[in-house]
């Protein structure tokens, strides 16, 4: 147990950290396909049953804004356990849900929890690398961490298809108390002991350090606006499927797939040419993908197959998959001594963003593409500007 406690310099298993980042994802995910049998269940309308994904997302982006600097004061490892524990709680709370308010509630307590493995994967990375060989290093395990938002939507799927919506809440439970057992006996500490930057400041002082950065500022706006895209993707494409091409929730999870294959190229990419080609070179080559995607996105508007969409947000989750690991990177290395705090901040504004971007794609959503398009093509531009806000103040790129 004591070895567990003490700090050692080395990256604990990599198998183990593709575990503990998967969680929150695939929260996230396996609940895309069960969004209609949800509003016929409980009797709510579609806006309603959206905020089973937005609420989830703001409380990722809350929990996120203290599990940062928690970590940085009390070590990786205690926070991590509180956070399975936490999610294990909200997943009980769903599957037993025979309300929308109680439902919500514990997606709530699920969001709070399952951040704590996005958050400080990252985190526990950088305590270990340097910064070009983090965004290599997080480009690996992100790639592999895919495999749950690859998996979530078609598990789904196939749970409300074939079981009920509340098997997929049972499915995360027994998978997190899985993965806490795992972290108890295999992870161990990776925060330096007796740093006194990261210690004596408290969130508000950290986050008014980093946010005064304006490097640290355009790279985790860079990281909301290009995730900002395909959090838009995921709030209303379920309900164009249903809808609109009267596609079956089994078969929407396998489209839903190609986002993940999209991504998980990206990761490759990333940690495969990050230490050799540079971090902003990638997040350039990304940026243009995007602007691919989004081309493609308008040039097949009123094209009613799935494909139609799903494959131009391959390239804009390739896009993700080549910016993000390289603009967290960049992000965390601003203050390194501040990397916890700098890893919730940056994730609480991505998360932040995406619910507040479902949340009106749940609401403004009609019988058409063009307001989803709009608002996805928004994102994209704004993302390009932000990028270049960091490139020009990183004194490190």
């Amino acid at each position: 147990m004591q070895a567990r406690l003490a700090y050692r310099q080395a990256l604990p298993p990599v198998w183990l950290l593709i575990l503990v980042a998967g969680v929150g994802p695939l929260g996230m995910n396996i609940t895309l396909p069960a969004t209609t049998e949800l509003m016929r269940d409980l009797g709510s309308s579609y806006g309603v049953a959206q905020l089973v994904l937005t609420l989830y997302l703001l409380s990722t982006a809350v929990s996120q804004l203290f599990l940062g600097s928690l970590s940085d004061v009390y070590g990786r490892r205690p926070v991590m356990l509180a956070g399975f524990v936490i999610f294990i709680v909200g997943s009980m709370i769903c599957a037993l849900a025979s309300d929308t308010g109680t439902l919500l509630l514990g997606r709530v307590v699920q969001g709070l929890g399952g951040s704590v493995g996005i958050s400080l994967s990252r985190v526990i990375v950088r305590d270990v690398f340097d910064r070009e060989k983090s965004a290599s290093v997080i480009g690996y395990i992100t790639m592999a961490m895919v495999i749950s938002p690859m998996l979530g939507p078609v598990i789904g799927g196939f749970l409300t298809q074939f079981a009920s919506w509340r098997f997929i809440f049972w499915t995360t439970l027994i998978l997190a108390l899985v993965i806490l057992v795992l972290v108890y006996f295999f992870q161990h500490e990776t925060r330096k002991p007796h740093e006194p930057e990261s210690v004596r400041p408290g969130l508000r002082s950290s986050a008014l350090t980093l946010i005064k950065e304006p490097a640290f500022t355009g790279y985790a706006l860079t990281i909301a606006f290009a995730s900002g895209m395909f959090f838009l993707f995921l709030g209303g494409a379920p309900y164009i499927f249903t809808h609109l091409m009267n596609t079956p929730p089994s078969q929407m999870g396998l489209y839903f797939t190609l986002n993940a294959i999209g991504y998980a190229m990206g990761n490759f990419i990333s940690g495969r040419f990050a230490v050799h080609v540079g971090t902003n070179r990638l997040m350039s080559a990304g940026l243009v993908c995007s602007a691919l995607g989004l081309s493609l996105l308008w040039f097949f508007h009123g094209v009613m197959h799935p494909l139609a969409m799903s494959l131009p947000m391959l390239l804009i989750t390739l896009s993700n998959g080549l910016v993000l690991p390289s603009a967290t990177s960049g992000a965390l290395s601003v203050r390194p001594s501040m990397s916890g705090a700098a890893s919730g901040i940056a994730g609480a504004l991505q998360i932040g963003m995406a619910s507040m971007l479902t949340f009106i794609i749940g609401f403004v959503q009609n019988d058409g593409q063009v307001r989803l398009f709009l608002l996805m093509t928004a994102c994209g531009l704004l993302s390009m500007l932000t990028f270049r806000l960091a490139k020009r103040h990183d004194s490190g790129s």
